[in-house]
């Protein structure tokens, strides 16, 4: 299975490193790579369409305002365990046996729910940030859909998965601008 997938991709490589390149216009005037069998090709950007995404920028104020309220808290919360640290270690000496003793479970409970608040908070913050991030991708996989249908692309690569391509071949910007919309 492992040979028949080697042979498979080298195959594709070998086709797609071997063929020439021409520019040709499509319809709405954009350049394109093809090939001599007319192979059309066009390369996406995905972490700057990310960036650019109007989408993606809203979902990240939302979830900042929606997590403010519990950072807030694990702020107050590390300030008084912190108090009461620096108690503990001011005082300890001077202290009654049952008083430090209460003291220091009083610290080591502090510590363990702070550090369960912020496990939660941060699953649950990358719980919104994954299905916010879900949604953009969802979109930006109908523009890129809509643009090969409308391009009559056979191909559309990520830009980081490649080692080159030429910027004549790159649809980036277009998909920005259906974003945009």
């Amino acid at each position: 299975m492992k040979k028949i997938a080697i042979t498979a991709v080298t195959t594709a490589g070998l086709l797609l490193g071997t063929a020439t390149f021409a520019a040709s216009k499509t319809n709405d005037n954009t350049s394109t790579a093809t090939t001599s069998s007319n192979l059309v090709i066009g390369v996406i950007d995905l972490s700057d369409v990310l960036k650019s995404s109007p989408q993606m920028k809203a979902a990240a104020g939302k979830l900042k305002k929606e997590f403010k309220p519990r950072q807030e808290k694990i702020k107050n919360e590390q300030k008084e365990l912190a108090g009461n640290q620096e108690k503990l270690k001011r005082n300890s000496s001077v202290m009654s046996q049952s008083d430090l003793q209460g003291l220091q479970t009083k610290v080591a409970d502090e510590r363990r729910d702070l550090q369960r608040m912020q496990e939660d908070y941060m699953q649950d913050l990358q719980t919104a940030q994954q299905q916010a991030m879900q949604t953009v991708l969802k979109r930006i996989d109908g523009i890129v859909q809509n643009i090969a249908t409308k391009g009559n692309y056979d191909l559309i690569l990520q830009r980081n998965t490649i080692a080159f391509a030429s910027p004549r071949v790159d649809i980036t910007n277009q998909v920005i601008k259906q974003l945009d919309k």
